[in-house]
């Protein structure tokens, strides 16, 4: 992963292993559809499934990241930072070292749903080169809206091909 000095908040770090009660806490604070203790607990026995806790020195917890892997795809089930911690480069940081795992896990591609309502999601996620591959309408519903199909093809230089 990258160091947290190559962000500007210092002293970024994450919490590998989170517990479902944390997990659960977190997505309360920032989704208004949030997953239960219990569906963390369950998506934990997964051998596919992860989660980390985002955390700064000054805040404790500011955001989060749920994914699963099946080689040769990483699907990004939650991606979430705390509202007062927004627009700050976060949510770009946790995808930029989900990436670096992803290409050390040899995976070919990371794809996502996000709800076509949520701009700065968006607009993230297309900045970070991921691409529409489809639309599920009405899918969300809390709030209401369709699904976006992104993808994004993990690219590797000669030298990473070669490791």
């Amino acid at each position: 992963m990258i160091p947290s000095s190559a962000h500007h908040v210092q002293g970024i770090s994450f919490c590998l292993q989170p517990s479902p009660k944390e997990m659960m806490k977190m997505d309360s604070l920032c989704f208004s559809a949030a997953w239960s203790e219990q569906d963390y607990r369950e998506m934990q026995e997964q051998p596919t499934f992860s989660n980390w806790l985002l955390q700064v020195p000054t805040a404790a917890q500011v955001g989060m990241l749920s994914f699963q892997s099946v080689p040769p795809e990483l699907q990004i089930l939650r991606l979430a930072v705390l509202p007062d911690w927004r627009k700050q480069g976060l949510a770009q940081f946790m995808l930029e070292q989900l990436e670096i795992v992803a290409k050390s896990a040899n995976l070919e591609s990371l794809w996502l749903e996000v709800n076509s309502a949520n701009k700065a999601a968006t607009a993230l996620y297309y900045k970070q080169g991921y691409q529409e591959t489809g639309i599920r309408k009405n899918y969300f519903i809390n709030p209401l809206g369709d699904a976006l199909l992104l993808k994004k093809i993990l690219k590797y230089d000669d030298k990473q091909a070669a490791q």
